[in-house]
């Protein structure tokens, strides 16, 4: 167990090899969106793609199509029948997933039970590493058998993380106890876990535990974990390894509320965070 500094970041961020060519450098796929919400998988996009993925491509319904695409030219926009997920569109995700190196399933995506089982069947379908947000992390409490195929990586905040194992956080006796409940999630569920708190508990499968500190209070704006669900799909597409990605993720995402904090006090949105990010990775690199 340790404290995540700038020096284990340089450490574990992927290294670009300078011939490379379009797509070497990640290729994310990001599943989400709903008429409520089109603004989450947009957020999401942004923090993958200011984090140095190659491409990007965002799969939405069909009531967010028009506005997804014409937000930004870098994004591929593609979509599914509806206002929300549902086993219509499965396939079509599937398919195109194998052109890609990771996916992010759940930013703004529907809470209906029709889509709580579109995403089962796209999770268990998937061969591609797997990052799950928002109501996607829930839907693990439905999956028969662990490990799936493929490795996941769920990043929750309090409530998510009392959802998924049906246990009140403060429940626990001190951190101590805490940490010690996420590596058995993570242990027993074969995934990698961000759970975002103050300071940050990021547990492997294997049950290495590492802490965050980096970040402030002005990450609880909405949208925030959009960028860092982003950011740690893109860190995987790259080369990272889910776990390390999760470090990566949680550091760069808190290093850079941490600047904007100096810039704007606590005034800052998810889209400053997502603008900022190659301004504070090429700080990290240094």
């Amino acid at each position: 167990m340790g404290i995540l500094k700038r020096n284990n970041i340089r450490k574990l961020f992927p290294v670009r090899e300078a011939n490379s060519h379009k797509g070497m450098n990640g290729k994310v796929l990001i599943v989400g969106g709903s008429i409520e919400y089109y603004g989450a998988p947009l957020l999401s996009a942004l923090g993958a793609l200011y984090s140095g993925a190659d491409l990007v491509t965002i799969f939405v319904p069909e009531s967010n199509f028009d506005v997804a695409r014409s937000l930004y030219p870098d994004f591929i926009v593609k979509k599914f029948p509806g206002q929300w997920l549902t086993h219509t569109g499965v396939g079509e995700i599937l398919e195109f997933s194998n052109k890609c190196d990771s996916i992010l399933i759940g930013p703004g995506i529907s809470e209906r039970e029709v889509t709580v089982r579109a995403i089962l069947e796209l999770i268990e379908g998937l061969q591609i590493p797997t990052v799950l947000d928002s109501t996607a992390i829930d839907v693990l409490k439905h999956v028969k058998e662990v490990p799936l195929s493929q490795p996941i990586v769920v990043c929750p905040h309090k409530n998510e993380f009392e959802n998924l194992t049906r246990k009140q956080i403060t429940d626990l006796v001190d951190e101590e106890e805490l940490v010690k409940f996420v590596r058995t999630i993570a242990t027993e569920m074969k995934i990698n876990i961000l759970l975002k708190s103050p300071t940050d508990i990021i547990a492997s499968p294997e049950g290495d535990i590492v802490f965050n500190k980096t970040g402030n209070a002005g990450l609880t704006v909405g949208g925030s974990g959009d960028v860092l669900a982003g950011v740690i799909t893109s860190m995987i597409a790259q080369g990272a390894s889910p776990f390390e990605a999760c470090q990566i993720g949680a550091f760069l995402i808190g290093y850079t509320g941490d600047y904007l904090y100096k810039q704007k006090d606590y005034c800052f949105s998810a889209t400053d965070l997502a603008l900022e990010l190659p301004f504070t990775v090429r700080q990290i690199l240094q």
